[in-house]
């Protein structure tokens, strides 16, 4: 069976990554018996918004994957049209129009993976031999700022198109027709625990503070189960220095939603970024922003205040002397219709 359209996100599940494919699916309404969708099986959609679509369901292990690998030369023929969501292309197959969509910046940057588990090293590892070796079958890369636009100009001598594009519209502020509400937070970090989060530093630069007698709130987005070592260290440090640190797992979009609700301000130390969905998100609701003084905060957003995320003193400083300016979204978001008209509409 061949078929004109396939869309290839055969890993993506969770996060950012779940919300953003999640978007498109939904967009790809009406007649769909000429797109074959290649899904994860722990993607845990609602059957309505697979109703009437062809899926290919893949499930988490290395034989079910090599067997979808195996199996896609039987779809695709040289006319078809492979949106790649997951950062990767086919591995076996070269033909077709191949678009991939690239937000992992590990696969394309020579980046440290000290911070991550063995099992991660080995993933990432093989993720860019792979991503490297099948670079020249790739039609074009999509990515979402000209940070990774230029990354992916170094790593493979190819072009990128930049189309940044949300899942929704966040645009109108944080409080509908005036409502106000008290403030939970002082700031929030949504973030996840790997290294390059650099959630160590932030916490150094609150006992910093703590030890000047001042004590800011803070939200982080940390699961215990995923990063038990880093929010063990975390929850010693706020016992030991009395920190106003709260740490409440990870959450769904609408959770995050309440959460920027509920804080004045977001704090992003990150020392890297493909996108930084949570500082357009944050911008967009009329929060103000403290951010990392690197090109990925500037690609997207006019932060209220910068820092050297590797310095404890600038961040206390920041901390100390922030004046809650407002922050602007700096480039121009496309909603999932339009990035399907760019990408997968013919």
């Amino acid at each position: 069976m061949e078929i004109k359209r396939l869309l290839y996100a055969p890993s993506i599940h969770q996060g950012g990554g779940k919300t953003l494919l999640t978007s498109l699916i939904n967009r790809l309404e009406g007649d769909n018996n000429d797109v074959l969708f290649v899904l994860d099986i722990r993607l845990g959609l609602p059957s309505k918004a697979l109703r009437g679509k062809q899926v290919f369901w893949v499930k988490p292990t290395v034989t079910s994957r090599l067997w979808l690998e195996l199996k896609l030369s039987q779809f695709i023929s040289k006319d078809t049209l492979v949106l790649c969501m997951g950062n990767l292309p086919p591995l076996f197959v070269k033909c077709g129009i191949q678009r991939v969509f690239v937000q992992n910046r590990y696969l394309v940057e020579n980046i440290s993976l000290s911070s991550f588990s063995f099992k991660s090293r080995v993933r990432i590892t093989f993720e860019r031999w792979w991503l490297r070796t099948r670079a020249t079958g790739v039609g074009s890369f999509i990515v979402q700022t000209p940070t990774m636009q230029r990354l992916i100009k170094d790593a493979f001598g190819a072009e990128a198109r930049i189309l940044p594009f949300l899942s929704v519209n966040m645009q109108g502020g944080l409080f509908p027709s005036g409502e106000s509400q008290q403030k939970k937070y002082n700031f929030v970090y949504i973030a996840s625990g790997e290294g390059h989060k650099n959630h160590k530093t932030l916490i150094y630069a609150w006992i910093a503070l703590a030890k000047e007698s001042i004590f800011p709130s803070l939200c982080l987005t940390l699961d215990e189960k995923q990063f038990p070592v880093l929010c063990r260290w975390i929850m010693l440090q706020i016992k030991s220095y009395g920190l106003k640190v709260s740490l409440i797992g990870e959450c769904s979009h609408d959770k995050i939603y309440e959460i920027y609700r509920q804080s004045e301000a977001l704090i992003y130390p990150s020392l890297f970024e493909s996108f930084g969905l949570p500082l357009i998100e944050a911008a967009m609701l009329g929060l103000p922003v403290a951010a990392s003084d690197k090109p990925y905060v500037t690609d997207v957003i006019t932060p209220s205040a910068v820092f050297d995320p590797n310095s404890i003193q600038d961040i206390v400083n920041t901390v100390r002397y922030f004046n809650y300016a407002p922050s602007f979204v700096s480039v121009e978001l496309l909603e999932a219709k339009q990035f399907l008209e760019y990408t997968f509409i013919q």
